[in-house]
């Protein structure tokens, strides 16, 4: 396989990414088509769906290594399950599946919304979602059956002198990506205070805990 468009997205590292598509609202992307794929005529008729399945490969990730289960981080990362009992990016193909909101439909390239992928991943193939046969309500998911969030965007506070110079759509993304638990699993529990860091849309952000289950945004520059 050969990708047909390049997703460039506010993510610049694996750290940060949601852990699946349509939980952060904030986080739009934009699929650009290669030369090849960027008539107007390979979306002709793509207006009439409002969301899209997008077909990935995982380009930040090293080469399986023939493991045949993985630690899910919703399990705490110590129980393991079999890799195809899981969506983890280690996997003997290194592809990835993300259901996100068609934005709008541009020359040669397609915004869309709810993404979790990292700035620079390949896009093999798009397809339009289908919700009268996708969508299954009865459907069962055990351990994985709800949202990942662990606090509220009122519980993310952000330093006055942060709140200054980030723009405010830069803003709105980090309040909602630090509603998730962002570092390892087995961090959660320290009783020494930590500090972490991610870049966001080119602003490298720096957070700590102020209680269990706040946190408060206290630095930021411009990455360049």
């Amino acid at each position: 396989m050969t990708p047909l468009a390049t997703l460039r997205t506010p993510f610049a590292e694996k750290f940060g990414v949601p852990r699946q598509s349509g939980i952060i609202a904030a986080a739009a992307g934009r699929v650009e088509f290669l030369p090849e794929f960027a008539s107007p005529d390979f979306v002709r008729g793509l207006e009439a769906f409002s969301h899209v399945w997008l077909i990935t490969g995982f380009h930040k990730n090293p080469p399986w290594d023939g493991a045949s289960t993985v630690r899910p981080p919703r399990l705490g990362g110590n129980e393991r399950v079999g890799v195809f009992a899981s969506r983890a990016p280690q996997r003997p193909n290194g592809l990835g599946l993300s259901l996100v909101e068609l934005l709008a439909i541009e020359p040669g390239a397609l915004r869309v919304g709810g993404i979790d992928c990292v700035d620079g991943t390949p896009v093999y193939d798009i397809k339009p979602y289908l919700p009268w046969c996708e969508a299954k309500p009865e459907a069962r998911a055990d351990w994985a059956g709800s949202a990942p969030t662990v606090r509220s965007v009122d519980d993310v506070l952000v330093a006055n002198e942060v709140a200054a110079i980030l723009p405010p759509e830069v803003l709105k993304l980090a309040q909602q990506v630090l509603t998730l638990d962002l570092q390892p699993a087995y961090q959660k529990d320290k009783a020494t205070p930590r500090t972490y860091g991610v870049t966001l849309a080119g602003w490298n952000l720096r957070w700590r805990f102020t209680e269990p289950d706040q946190v408060e945004i206290f630095e930021t520059t411009r990455v360049e």
